[in-house]
């Protein structure tokens, strides 16, 4: 038997616990009534939607078996159980797609998410301008059917040349739009969030039906005249038609924004799992400073954070989710609770999966073998386990 002591969450943040016991098999045999003077946390793993690699590993561009299982373990090891393997715009995605999917077969990943190509050339961002292009719904249903419906999310600009097809057919096979990398007018964005959140509704399709990628960056600011996409994406997760994602590393988002974000949907009803934490990460997350690539575009590493060598935009993150609970929580702009929430239970909702996923914990089921990470008061990782086996 094995007792781990922490104030234990699930994964929406509630307080359920002062701690677990385990078998000698990984299985959970109790949770300890919650109690007075415990130190430490335990929270269930965490899911990251939008991750392209660490450890020096990149999905698009090293999608070979050691590459793909280099960055999976970087993020493993730092508490996130569950992720997606994030793709740039690539001129055929098909190579990495097919790579990626016996991964996700066996457990290591729940899936695939698209990052373009079907994107505004005036905001590429790091991607390959190169690869960008219109929708073409040939070529995706190729992509999707390369995919083997692991294909959950696929970032479309709203206002390209038949994005709304594009949603209809990712939806037809169970995968969502994410609204981003966007020139988009507001009025733009509302007229695609409202068709989708009406398809999505006509589809049964039990949750919301689109997420937003990485919400302010790679689309225009709010402006007090033309409020622009960010307003709509926002007010959309308010009332449960999409989540949006936050690059929580205190590097894309200023803290006070992500406070202010995350208060704002949260506190209605309907968006209580509308804001999800993402990585970005690219393949120097967990890395020294130094030189990178990310779909075939140089990336120069420096004080941690990664840019494209020519431009300097900012290309990807390189933290992982549990760095960004640590810095989230320590200066204020979250609880404990929000961080945790934004990071299992609304990572899990938008993906419309539960804790019968592999790496997925979200109740604390005693006779289940849980995934989950112990901090330190200090939010620091001390221990990671996945499915009940220790991997740190």
């Amino acid at each position: 038997m094995k007792t781990i002591e922490g104030k234990v969450l699930n994964g929406f943040g509630k307080l359920v616990g002062s701690g677990i016991v385990l078998d000698d098999d990984g299985v959970l045999v109790e949770l300890c009534p919650v109690s007075d003077d415990i130190h430490g946390w335990i929270t269930p793993g965490l899911i990251d939607i939008h991750c392209h690699g660490g450890g020096g590993a990149s999905f698009p561009d090293d999608p070979n078996d050691a590459g793909i299982e280099t960055a999976i373990r970087t993020h493993q090891k730092c508490g996130t159980s569950g992720m997606l393997a994030s793709l740039v715009s690539m001129v055929d995605p098909v190579p990495a797609i097919e790579a990626l999917v016996p991964w996700c077969e066996k457990g290591e990943l729940l899936g695939i998410h698209l990052e373009g190509p079907y994107i505004s050339p005036h905001k590429c961002g790091a991607q390959n301008p190169a690869a960008v292009r219109n929708p073409d719904m040939e070529e995706l249903r190729a992509w999707l059917e390369a995919g083997r419906g692991w294909i959950r999310t696929m970032t479309i600009a709203p206002e390209v040349e038949n994005a709304q097809e594009a949603a209809e057919l990712l939806l037809e096979f169970g995968a969502v739009p994410s609204w981003g990398h966007t020139s988009a007018l507001g009025a733009q964005a509302l007229e695609r969030l409202r068709a989708t959140a009406e398809s999505g509704s006509a589809r049964s399709f039990g949750r919301p039906a689109q997420t937003a990628t990485h919400l302010f960056n790679a689309m225009p600011p709010l402006a007090h005249r033309e409020p622009g996409p960010v307003r709509e994406f926002i007010q959309a997760a308010r009332r449960g038609e999409c989540v949006v994602e936050l690059v929580a590393d205190a590097v894309h988002l200023h803290p006070d924004l992500v406070s202010d974000v995350t208060e704002y949907v949260g506190a209605s009803p309907a968006g209580e799992l509308g804001v999800v934490f993402v990585t970005d990460a690219m393949a120097g997350a967990g890395m020294a400073d130094g030189d990178y690539e990310l779909g075939g575009l140089p990336v120069t590493i420096v004080d941690g954070v990664a840019r494209l060598t020519e431009g300097g935009a900012i290309a990807g993150g390189t933290a992982r989710l549990s760095d960004e609970i640590k810095r989230m929580v320590t200066c204020g702009a979250t609880t404990m609770e929000q961080a945790v929430r934004a990071c299992v239970a609304a990572p899990a909702a938008a993906l419309g999966i539960d804790s019968s996923a592999c790496g997925v914990t979200i109740e604390w089921t005693v006779g289940e073998r849980p995934s989950f990470i112990h901090f330190t008061d200090e939010l620091d990782v001390a221990e990671v386990w996945r499915e009940g086996e220790t991997i740190r």
